[in-house]
């Protein structure tokens, strides 16, 4: 009787497994569609017709080099970012095909680093609908938004995916060639990754110094040769009116306070309930003394009444203009939330250390967060959302963490919490693609006009989401020559 029942665990516990695995190639899949679907939906806006068009031309065949009175910021270094920009503008199935991969890619590095469970998966797949709407607008539906972040972004977790194999496992004499290519090529879409790659070539080698492999030195060396190819682009030497930087304390602050620190942290406000939710459970969970405990709890939840409640007064009393941040801001508040927002990641820092201390990727997503919006600290101008899309990564990655945690031992099953997760998820994703397909069928229908596409004449209507479309939809950002051609085509 005894084996009866020990071959029929066995088999349940097999089947279990493969049901899981058929569930996982199955999300990934229809991820994959998803996001080709979304991308072909998805109206080019801004940037995307410049890269399209003759300028593209010019800066493919000049280096990605041009006067800066005609090229401004264009005239850069970001040689596979500008390149794959023009590429996915001039043949819309590479683009729908690119977008797909990386968004799936990006998801399966999430669900990896987070301990490829069922849960782990829901939440990496949710990691889009919890975007705040700067980077909806910036990086999710706007194509070089997309092209400049998302795919070097994948090769960092890449590069964090074989660290953590090479604990346990050897590598053969290709890797250090792989880790290599992998750190040029990631170098090569916009600066704030080159940089930041550098400093994880760095903390790697720190950390790693009494067992350092060579693929940890070529991946560094890649990050140098692809800094140097980079920044020794001519575009980057001279006087430019797009591009300024400063050093002068009271303004870096004012930058922060009144602009830079809401897309780091206040309107990440899906994460930041998720997080410190997590967190309170975790205390009310733990051992500490009656007063740690205490304590704790109190912040944890100032913390979560806080953020909840200044993302309402927010959103009812300053409205946000169509670059995601505030025409005018008052000191008063700007200070009181900047001076929050660093006491939150302090705290964050704090929890990690009491719940995680051993957890070197933790501590790894939590120093890379610093790094780049270290770095984003000095830029002058232009302020805008999308490096924080790269500090959000590494923030979710700590925030799937501490919910993995939280919910280990709860009173409901993790079946219910996944239903819970997937029920949301299918919501979600229902909801956005509604939304890009209603976009996309009003903004064919008011294109579809010659006084528009012959003569260039702006029309005045927006599309039902203005928010799916880069820049708000702002109708001067559309151009005619581009939806002559696409009518044509189509």
């Amino acid at each position: 009787m005894f084996y009866i029942k020990f071959i029929g665990g066995i088999m349940l516990n097999k089947l279990n497994l493969n049901a899981k695995k058929v569930f996982t190639l199955l999300a990934f899949l229809v991820s994959f569609i998803y996001f080709g679907i979304f991308r072909f939906l998805i109206i080019p806006s801004g940037d995307d017709y410049f890269w399209w068009g003759d300028e593209g031309s010019y800066l493919v065949h000049h280096m990605f080099y041009g006067p800066q009175s005609v090229y401004g910021g264009s005239s850069n270094g970001r040689y596979f970012g500008n390149l794959t920009e023009i590429i996915t503008m001039r043949h819309l199935s590479l683009a729908t095909l690119g977008y797909a991969l990386g968004w799936t890619l990006l998801i399966w590095c999430l669900w990896k680093l987070s301990g490829k469970t069922i849960t782990a998966l829901l939440l990496s797949l949710l990691f889009v609908f919890t975007l705040q709407g700067a980077f909806i607008n910036n990086i999710l539906v706007w194509n070089a938004g997309f092209v400049n972040y998302v795919p070097p972004m994948v090769l960092v977790l890449f590069y964090v995916l074989i660290l953590n194999a090479g604990r346990t496992q050897k590598f053969n004499k290709l890797m250090p060639v792989l880790t290599f290519l992998i750190a040029l090529a990631g170098g090569l879409f916009t600066e704030t990754v080159t940089l930041t790659a550098i400093c994880l070539g760095i903390i790697v080698m720190l950390y790693f110094r009494k067992n350092l492999k060579l693929y940890h030195i070529t991946y560094f060396l890649g990050t140098i040769v692809s800094a140097v190819t980079m920044f020794s682009h001519p575009g980057y030497r001279g006087q430019s009116a797009y591009r300024s930087t400063t050093f002068d304390p009271a303004q870096i602050w004012n930058n922060y306070a009144k602009v830079n620190h809401f897309w780091l942290i206040t309107f990440n406000v899906a994460l930041l309930i998720a997080i410190l939710c997590a967190i309170l459970i975790l205390v009310l969970k733990s051992s500490f003394p009656t007063i740690k405990k205490t304590i704790l709890a109190i912040i944890s939840a100032a913390f979560l009444i806080y953020y909840i409640g200044i993302n309402i007064y927010l959103k009812l009393n300053i409205p946000l203009n169509d670059s995601y941040n505030y025409n005018s801001i008052s000191n008063g508040l700007g200070n009181l939330e900047g001076i929050v927002s660093v006491a939150l990641i302090i705290f964050i820092g704090y929890c990690i250390f009491t719940f995680f201390k051993n957890d070197p990727n933790l501590w790894l997503y939590f120093l890379l967060t610093g790094v780049v919006a270290g770095q984003l600290l000095f830029v002058n101008t232009p302020l805008n959302c999308r490096g924080y899309f790269l500090t959000y990564i590494f923030m979710y990655l700590i925030g799937m963490k501490f919910v993995l945690a939280a919910i280990q031992d709860l009173a409901f099953t993790k079946t219910a919490f996944n239903i819970i997760l997937l029920v949301g998820l299918v919501f979600m994703a229902g909801t956005y693609q509604a939304k890009l397909y209603a976009n996309n069928q009003a903004n064919l229908e008011r294109v579809n006009h010659p006084a528009f596409y012959n003569k260039g004449v702006l029309f005045t209507k927006h599309v039902p989401y203005r928010k799916f479309v880069w820049a708000n939809d702002l109708t001067d950002q559309q151009n005619p020559r581009y939806w002559k051609y696409y009518l044509q085509k189509h």
